[in-house]
This record gives C-alpha cells, sequence and structure tokens, in this order.
C-alpha cells in the first residue's frame, strides 16, 4: 500500500476537516484566522494518492507550536494512519528545537494523543457542544 505524508494547501485541508469533523457546518466556517500565517503548516497524509488524514501546526511561540483541527477519514481511523502522521508531525517540531507542543482534544481521542506523550492540562470543557480537554507535549522533560 503506498502511504505518502506531504505538506497540503489549506484548501485540501478545509475540505477533509469540513467532512470529519463538523460535517454540519459551511466549509469555510472551519477556516481559522491563523490558517493563512506564514506560521502555519498542513500536512496530509495520501493512501493510493488519496487524501485520507490532515492536520494544521501553528508557531505561537518560538517554543511553543498547537496542533489543531486534525482529521482522519472515518473508514481510515484505528489503522494506524493518523498515529503515522502525528508521529511525522512530531518529528518536524522536534527537529526544529520546539519544547512544547499543545493541542485541544476532543475527549475520545485523549488516548490517542496520550500514546505519544501528550499529558491533559486542563479540566474537560465544552466547546461548540463538544467536550474537549487541553493536552501538551514537552520536548525538553525539565520543563514540564
Amino acid at each position: 500500500m503506498t502511504v505518502k505524508i506531504e505538506p497540503i494547501t489549506l484548501e485540501q485541508c478545509l475540505d477533509l476537516r469540513q467532512h470529519v469533523l463538523w460535517p454540519d457546518r459551511p466549509r469555510e466556517s472551519l477556516r481559522l484566522a491563523e490558517d493563512n500565517d506564514d506560521t502555519a503548516r498542513h500536512f496530509g497524509l495520501f493512501v493510493h494518492d488519496k487524501l485520507i488524514s490532515c492536520v494544521s501546526l501553528f508557531m505561537t511561540s518560538n517554543d511553543c507550536w498547537v496542533i489543531r483541527k486534525f482529521a482522519t477519514l472515518e473508514e481510515y481511523q484505528s489503522r494506524g494512519y493518523g498515529t503515522q502522521l502525528l508521529q511525522q508531525t512530531l518529528a518536524i517540531v522536534d527537529q526544529a528545537g520546539i519544547k512544547k507542543v499543545s493541542l485541544d482534544s476532543r475527549r475520545t481521542a485523549i488516548r490517542f494523543y496520550q500514546k505519544s506523550g501528550f499529558q491533559i492540562c486542563s479540566e474537560p470543557f465544552i466547546k461548540d457542544g463538544v467536550e474537549f480537554v487541553k493536552m501538551q507535549r514537552y520536548t525538553d522533560l525539565s520543563l514540564q
């Protein structure tokens, strides 16, 4: 099976975000203010040239980046594709010398992120009717 991970356009990312994360919302409502910043990076995982997973990465400071809008087509979930994309994204962060990565995780995805070293750092909160927790991962363990 041919699997590749590569940078993608915001437009490709928006299509997948809308389909997976908020199918009942207009596509444009999933555009983030920071999506067009110079610090925004969007990555996709392709299986046989079909985009099945995407993630967006934003630099919030020289030491901290944020992962947002991670989406994998439902029929490809629990098959390791999302893990591959997350690991590749974290490798990019680590190579850049970034010390902290944070994200808001849906309650249903907490274990997925914990397997990659993320820890819960907030109480649960509701956003748009969905329960989330803030999570973070440090490459420099002395910062925890």
